[in-house]
C-alpha cells in the first residue's frame, strides 16, 4: 500500500514542473495569511461598537474583490499574470499591518476605519488568486486540468486550515495585535516565494493607465455564464459560513472559533485532490452534481440540528462539498473559455464567487440580526439558494442530452 502510494505521488510530482510546486507553496502562503484573522474579525469589530456591521466583514471584502475582478481579468492579459500575483500580496501585506492600529489614530479609527481596511483587503483577492489561476492554466496539461486545480486548491485549502487555528491560538495567547502581525509575516513569506517565478504570458505590455478603461466585453465573458451561475448559488453557503459562525460557535459556548474552519478546509483539503482528478476522468457535470447535493444536506444540518457534534460535522460535509466543487468548476471554467481571453473568463468566474458571497453574508446577517434564535432561519437563504443550483444543474444536463 505504501509502495503504491509513493508511485502515485511521484508520478503526480514528475507531472509538474518547479513553477507549479512554487506557485502551490506561495498560494499556501498567502491563504494562512488571509485567513489567519477571519475567526477574531467579529469580536474585534463588536469591541469598536460595530456589532450591528458583522455582516460588512465578509461583505465588504468581497465587495472589493470583486469590483477589482474586471480590471485584473484585463490586466493579466496586457500585463502578465506575475505583476498582478504580486500586486494583490503586496497590498494584503500592507493592510495586515494596519489592522492593529484601527482605533487608535484618527484617519483609520472607529469601526469606519475597520471596515475601510476590509475594502482594502478586498482588493488584494481581486488580484492574487485571478492571476494564480491563470498562471496555473498556462503551464499544465488540459489533460491534467482538473487535478491541477485540485492541488493548488489544496495548498489553498491548507493555509485556510492552518490559519484560522493559528490565529485564534495567538490571539488567545498573546493578543491581536501579535495575530496580525503573524498574518502580516506570512504574506511577506509569500512575496519571497514568488521572487523565482518567470512570468508564463507571452505578450505581456508595460503598464499603462489606458488599461483601466473597460467595455462590457472585458467584464463578462459569455461562455462561462452557466458556470458563474452556479458559482453565485453555490458560495452563498461559504458567505453564510463565514459570516455567522464565530457566534454559531458563540451560541453553542464554543471558544476556539477557528476549529469548525480547520474541519471544514482540513476535509476539504483531503478530498481536492482526487475530486478534481475524478472530474477530468468522469467529467466536470458529474462531479460538481455531487458536490452541490453534498453542500443542500450541509445547509440542513446547521437549520435542523443545534448541537456541537451535527456543528462539525456540517463543517466536515462543507468541506467534502467545497473539495469537489472548486477545482472542477475552475477546470469547466478553462475548458469552456477562449485561450484569448481566458483572463476574462477566470475574472467572470471569480466575480460571480464575490458576489455569491456578499449574498451568503449580508442577507443571512440582516435576518439573524444577532439573535442567536434566528441562526437557522438565516441558514434558510443559502439553502434555497443551493436547492435553485441542483435544479440548474440538473436542467441543463437535461437540455444538452435533448439537443445532442
Amino acid at each position: 500500500m505504501c509502495t503504491l502510494f509513493f508511485f502515485i505521488m511521484k508520478s503526480v510530482i514528475s507531472a509538474y514542473d518547479q513553477r507549479f510546486w512554487i506557485l502551490c507553496l506561495s498560494s499556501f502562503f498567502y491563504f494562512l495569511s488571509f485567513n489567519l484573522i477571519i475567526p477574531q474579525l467579529p469580536e474585534i469589530l463588536s469591541d469598536l461598537g460595530g456589532a450591528k456591521f458583522k455582516g460588512l466583514i465578509i461583505g465588504l471584502f468581497a465587495l472589493s474583490a470583486m469590483s477589482t475582478r474586471p480590471f485584473s481579468g484585463k490586466l493579466i492579459e496586457m500585463v502578465g499574470r506575475k505583476p498582478l500575483i504580486t500586486t494583490g500580496v503586496i497590498i494584503s501585506t500592507f493592510v495586515c499591518v494596519l489592522y492593529p492600529f484601527t482605533g487608535y489614530f484618527p484617519f483609520i479609527g472607529g469601526v469606519a476605519g475597520f471596515l475601510f481596511l476590509r475594502f482594502l483587503h478586498g482588493f488584494s483577492a481581486g488580484c492574487t488568486p485571478t492571476g494564480t489561476t491563470a498562471y496555473v492554466a498556462d503551464i499544465v496539461p488540459p489533460e491534467r486540468r482538473g487535478e491541477a486545480m485540485g492541488i493548488l486548491g489544496m495548498a489553498n485549502n491548507l493555509g485556510m486550515s492552518l490559519g484560522p487555528a493559528i490565529g485564534g491560538e495567538v490571539a488567545i495567547q498573546a493578543g491581536n495585535p501579535y495575530m496580525f502581525g503573524t498574518a502580516a509575516f506570512f504574506s511577506f513569506v509569500t512575496i519571497i516565494a514568488l521572487v523565482r517565478l518567470p512570468e508564463t504570458h507571452k505578450f505581456t505590455h508595460r503598464f499603462r493607465w489606458s488599461f483601466l478603461k473597460l467595455k462590457w466585453a472585458d467584464v463578462f465573458e459569455p461562455r462561462v455564464a452557466l458556470q458563474g451561475a452556479l458559482m453565485v448559488l453555490s458560495v452563498a453557503s461559504f458567505g453564510a459560513v463565514l459570516t455567522l459562525i464565530p457566534d454559531y460557535c458563540d451560541s453553542l459556548g464554543i471558544k476556539r472559533r477557528g476549529l469548525f474552519f480547520s474541519v471544514l478546509t482540513g476535509t476539504s483539503l483531503m478530498i481536492r485532490f482526487t475530486g478534481g482528478r475524478w472530474s477530468d476522468i468522469r467529467g466536470r457535470e458529474y462531479v460538481m452534481s455531487i458536490g452541490l447535493i453534498l453542500l443542500l444536506v450541509a445547509d440542513l444540518m446547521l437549520i435542523l440540528f443545534h448541537n456541537t457534534t451535527v456543528f462539525y460535522l456540517s463543517a466536515a460535509v462543507f468541506g467534502m462539498a467545497t473539495g469537489l466543487n472548486s477545482p472542477t468548476i475552475f477546470a469547466w471554467v478553462i475548458d469552456k473559455s477562449d485561450p484569448k481571453a481566458m483572463g476574462r473568463a477566470i475574472s467572470t468566474l471569480f466575480i460571480c464567487l464575490e458576489f455569491g458571497i456578499i449574498l451568503g453574508s449580508v442577507i443571512p446577517a440582516a435576518i439573524y440580526q444577532n439573535t442567536y434564535s434566528r441562526l437557522p432561519l438565516a441558514f434558510l437563504f443559502p439553502l434555497v439558494l443551493s436547492v435553485v443550483s441542483v435544479i440548474l444543474l440538473a436542467w441543463n444536463n437535461r437540455m444538452r442530452k435533448m439537443s445532442s
